[in-house]
């Protein structure tokens, strides 16, 4: 199909949605070419914005399903497609071993719209046809990068309900509407001078500013904001000071759109969606004196309003979930659309706080209360299900894909949706569980929406593929949301394409993944070597502490790098019961997530590390609206997971460069190496690369090491409460190092995430470590200390024949072939 006939596809939709009533716009694009479909939008949130993306995009709708069990697909396509079910083989470069289960044969086109944005609905209105002779709206805010016109607060919808409306523009000019509630009357929206309220500084995020934006206006300020009609005049009051004033005579109705906070209406729909912090949002049917104004600014967020002319006030209190009370009696109470972030503080909060305090945000008096609002904040899509599937009671666990064959360019392009099948409730355990890194996979899955690419392979970095035209949500754990808001939450009811089976990241030549395919490896090598296995994805253990009981190893493998305390907690007690781990991992459980109820929302909040999305003026922003529980890394949460798999992430280098990799051996009388697969080799020698060739090397991306290695490289004294452990747990074992030539590697961080400067500190010879750890509080770890380590168990004998060993010690045999 060209690229006209797409652009003219899309052009029909649009139109379509764009002029139809209610219900034909909630509609997907497929009515244009006459296709009967289900409303895409779920009547879980009230009409909002419409955007199309154009070409294929999927998700399931949930990661693991058990055998048995129906799986869900919501697809969104600009072409006909065949949608197929298959279980993923042992060829992980290619689909030519995998299992096709169904077909669904020849699907039309069918496109399904995206309602991005976050707002509050309210759902008691101010009395449409009630006329006031006075007003005022009150509130703080903090504001991001302004795309357009966005609104603060309104009961307006454009172009026949246009009752009041405060805007903030892109130049940060603040615009106040007041209309008697019917059309919209451009006489009656007044503007102040630019440069009213300042924006953020994001560190992390500065590439979502125009080049040219002065520094004057990237402030991370507070402002109070007051916008007020006396009965003859309009106001507009910033920071206790009359920026604005203007004539203005009645009538003033309220009129019958939604009141919004964070949006306005047009034709029915919530748009013009803020990017910006808000606290304690207010409105009154009294303007305020100068004296009141000052008062309420005193207060900083931290008192509400009270009295007989208040008509709304929302504390912003409730800190998660997404209702929010109205606390002036009248019933005005609000819904979060599409989340919002919670614990972000509010005006009167000095976010500053120490990195090893001992800060308590529920015992802050001065924390106050604030709510950030992104006008592409998307976790759920809310498609309606295009394909159902019955997974075989017979079907063994392991990982899917729904792959999407169509036609683009006169070629046939795939689009792969991934997820795990578990064993069938009725079936015993295998011996081995494998955890896939699925909350890795989710962390970077930006570009939702990304366009598909030709051929199989991919190779994209952390910030993703290229966007979809119209720029779509695109943030993940390390891209930004579009105005410059840290990514603190994801949805898994979302596509994510970079995590497809053949996505690999760094130079093509590398050949190297780190999400899914990483992950296949130890899989394919398990698989083709006999050993039977129960696949299990990160946030079944977060959900059920007891999932391990009954397996005699467990593996972690790929780049597992996100964790919540509960799947901690669950892999410490299976361990304190004298489980065993083989860990197959770098970067091993770095960051702390959590979760909302049934897991569908992941949330981490990053700060002193690389990668963070809170710069350190903002610490106090890392406490979590899922548990209430600090964030950040999980060392500095009061679960370091050296504890828990005994080494710490270390280092990051290139997987291939020469001089890194492959393991050398430390040991070599140890056990492992020498049965009941000799392994034959000295003290010295190497293993586990690609015999003859550069790639890949078991190596790279990022390694993990011992606290005693860590220690050398302590870059200067602790920061003030922190603490260097320097002695490893009783039990510990070095088995092998993961070469690196120190004049080779990339980076290094000592334990508190500090710079390792070479010329000043020991020589690095070690980017990774590869231990035995007999517990002292019980169970046995194996770990490998690098995130490519699964991918080189095929490549080499001696590397695969350790791991034989290594089960072999843990208890578990292949089983016999006839």
């Amino acid at each position: 199909m060209s690229d006209p006939t797409r652009r003219e596809f899309l052009a029909v939709a649009s139109s379509v949605l764009a002029s139809a009533g209610l219900n034909a716009t909630e509609r997907n694009a497929a009515q244009a070419a006459s296709q009967p479909k289900r409303e895409a939008e779920s009547k879980a949130i009230p009409p909002h914005r419409v955007q199309i993306v154009d070409g294929v995009h999927a998700y399931t709708d949930k990661v693991n399903v058990a055998a048995g069990e129906i799986i869900r697909f919501h697809v969104s396509s600009s072409y006909p497609y065949e949608l197929q079910v298959c279980r993923l083989g042992t060829d992980v470069d290619s689909p030519s071993r995998d299992q096709v289960l169904h077909s669904f044969g020849s699907s039309p086109a069918a496109v399904q719209a995206i309602h991005t944005g976050s707002y509050l609905a309210v759902e008691k209105a101010l009395d449409a046809k009630v006329e006031l002779s006075e007003f005022a709206i009150e509130l703080w805010i903090k504001r991001w990068r302004t795309l357009e016109r966005q609104a603060i607060v309104s009961q307006f919808d454009d172009a026949d309900a246009c009752g009041f409306a405060l805007f903030v523009n892109e130049d940060g000019s603040l615009g106040f509407y007041l209309g008697d509630g019917g059309v919209y009357d451009e006489k009656k929206l007044h503007t102040t001078p630019p440069d009213q309220l300042k924006m953020v500084i994001n560190p992390e995020g500065l590439k979502s500013y125009p080049d040219n934006t002065p520094s004057s206006v990237l402030e991370n300020k507070w402002h109070h904001v007051v916008a007020q009609y006396d009965g003859k005049t309009k106001q507009v009051w910033v920071d206790g000071v009359k920026v604005s004033e203007w004539q203005h005579s009645g009538p003033f109705r309220p009129g019958t759109a939604p009141l919004r906070v964070g949006a306005s209406g047009q034709n029915g729909r919530a748009s013009a969606l803020l990017d910006a912090d808000i606290a304690m949002p207010a409105l009154y049917r009294k303007s305020l004196t100068a004296a009141e104004i000052a008062s309420r600014m005193a207060t900083q967020g931290l008192k509400a309003p009270t009295g007989s002319e208040l008509l709304a006030c929302w504390r912003l209190d409730e800190e998660r979930g997404d209702l929010v009370a109205d606390s002036s009696g009248h019933g005005r109470n609000a819904r979060i659309v599409n989340l919002g972030t919670w614990m972000i503080g509010g005006p009167s909060f000095n976010a500053a706080v120490e990195r090893f305090g001992t800060y308590d945000p529920f015992k802050d008096p001065k924390r106050g209360h604030g709510l950030r609002l992104s006008s592409d904040d998307l976790f759920d899509c809310r498609w309606d299900v295009s394909h159902e599937y019955r997974i075989p009671a017979t079907a063994r666990s392991g990982m899917y894909v729904g792959r999407i064959r169509f036609q683009l360019d006169g070629e046939e392009r795939l689009y792969h949706t991934i997820f795990i099948v578990n064993k069938a409730a009725s079936r015993a355990k295998a011996p081995i569980a494998l955890i896939c890194a699925t909350n890795s996979w989710k962390a970077y899955s930006a570009t939702s929406f990304s366009p598909s690419w030709k051929g199989l392979k991919k190779s994209i970095g952390n910030n993703g593929f290229a966007n979809s035209e119209g720029d779509p949500p695109a943030y993940c754990f390390y891209r930004p949301h579009r105005a410059g808001q840290g990514t603190y939450q994801l949805g898994f009811r979302m596509p994510w394409p970079v995590v497809g089976p053949y996505v690999l990241m760094g130079p093509e030549e590398w050949d190297y993944s780190h999400l899914s395919r990483q992950d296949r490896f130890t899989q394919v090598w398990l698989e083709t070597k006999g050993y039977s296995y129960d696949v299990l994805t990160d946030a079944e253990l977060h959900l059920d502490p007891n999932l391990l009981d009954g397996y005699q190893a467990v593996f972690v493998v790929g780049h597992s790098e996100y964790w919540s305390f509960e799947a901690m907690n669950a892999m410490g007690r299976y361990l304190d019961r004298g489980g065993n781990a083989v860990v197959l991992s770098g970067n091993t459980a770095f960051w702390r997530v959590s979760f909302n109820e049934d897991a569908t929302v992941m949330e981490c909040r990053k700060c002193d590390a690389p990668g963070s999305a809170i710069p350190a003026e903002r610490r106090g922003e890392l406490w979590h609206s899922h548990d209430g529980q600090r964030g950040g890394m999980s060392r500095e949460c009061g679960f370091p997971v050296w504890r828990l798999f005994g080494l710490e992430y270390f280092s990051l280098e290139g997987v291939g460069w020469p001089g890194v990799g492959p393991y050398v051996v430390r040991n070599p009388d140890h056990f492992l190496f020498k049965g009941p697969k000799p392994l034959n080799l000295k003290a010295g020698d190497t293993f586990g690369g690609t015999p003859g060739k550069p790639f890949p090397q078991p190596i790279g991306h990022e390694g993990d090491v011992r606290v005693s290695t860590m220690a050398k490289y302590l870059v200067e004294a602790a920061p003030p409460g922190g603490t260097q452990p320097t002695e490893d747990p009783a039990g510990m074992t070095l088995l092998a190092d993961g070469y690196a030539d120190p004049k080779k590697i990339a980076f290094a961080w000592d334990y508190f995430q500090r710079l390792v400067m070479p010329d000043k500190l020991p020589p690095l010879t070690a980017a990774a470590e590869m231990i035995l750890w007999d517990r002292p509080g019980g169970g046995n770890v194996f770990h490998s200390g690098s995130i490519n380590s699964g991918s080189t168990l095929a490549s080499d004998p001696s590397w695969s024949n350790l791991m034989h060993n290594v089960l072999s010690h843990f208890g578990c045999q292949p089983e016999q072939r006839a």
